[in-house]
């Protein structure tokens, strides 16, 4: 028998992810077409200043202004990526692969993906499920595992997609889950709606005594 609050609860979060999509849109074309204008306004004004011999207190207000332009650019991109991703038009394998460098960048932690070079996942709500899993694991592990490298695997056999995020650091402590367990609870919430299974085991990368792995079983028909 269907599992009516699966099914309603992955319409639910459809819709959410398709509301996002239109405000991430109208960021980019309206805000950033008129960001993209004041940027334009602002590189004339110097140059007028400049020509004019103003070294004082106007031209510094134009650099200035320019400086915080180039802030609000920063922001709209979080805001943008933060709400649908661009990333995920290319698939799963690609948007995890940028996911995986970014986490190296910004945390300095090696961040190791093994995958398939693509995967026949063409439903952009699975990507984009699978990817904020993902994010939120990668996250967690970043900021509480005191890990020293993160690998991330995906696989699809026998009509099953595996996608398992380890890392080497100190494990985890049951209670500390049930009591800080907000993120992994919305991991589970997102993979409920795509009819996955997600567990967090001990035992992390090879060769390593402790660690823990956020491992995500789903059904994928062949």
């Amino acid at each position: 028998m269907p599992d009516h609050a699966a099914t309603d609860l992955t319409h639910e979060q459809r819709i959410r992810e398709q509301e996002r999509a239109r405000i991430a849109r109208d960021l980019h074309d309206e805000l950033g077409a008129q960001l993209v204008g004041i940027g334009m306004a602002l590189g004339q004004l110097r140059e007028q200043l400049s020509a004019g011999g103003d070294t004082g207190s106007a031209l510094g207000h134009a650099d200035y202004a320019r400086e915080l332009l180039a802030q609000a650019h920063q922001s709209m991109d979080q805001i943008i990526d933060d709400l649908r991703p661009p990333i995920v038009e290319f698939g799963l394998v690609d948007a995890l692969a940028w996911q995986c460098r970014q986490v190296t960048r910004q945390s300095g932690l090696p961040c190791r993906l093994d995958s398939p070079s693509a995967l026949p996942l063409e439903d952009e709500f699975v990507v984009l499920s699978l990817l904020r899993i993902a994010r939120e694991a990668l996250n967690n592990a970043v900021r509480h595992a005191q890990a020293s490298q993160i690998d991330v695997k995906l696989t699809l056999a026998n009509g099953t997609l595996l996608l398992a995020i380890t890392d080497n650091g100190i494990g985890f402590v049951p209670q500390a889950v049930r009591q800080h367990g907000q993120g992994l609870r919305n991991m589970r919430q997102r993979a409920q709606a795509l009819g996955a299974s997600l567990a967090l085991e001990r035992g992390g990368s090879k060769g390593s005594e402790g660690g823990s792995s956020i491992v995500l079983r789903m059904p994928v028909p062949l």
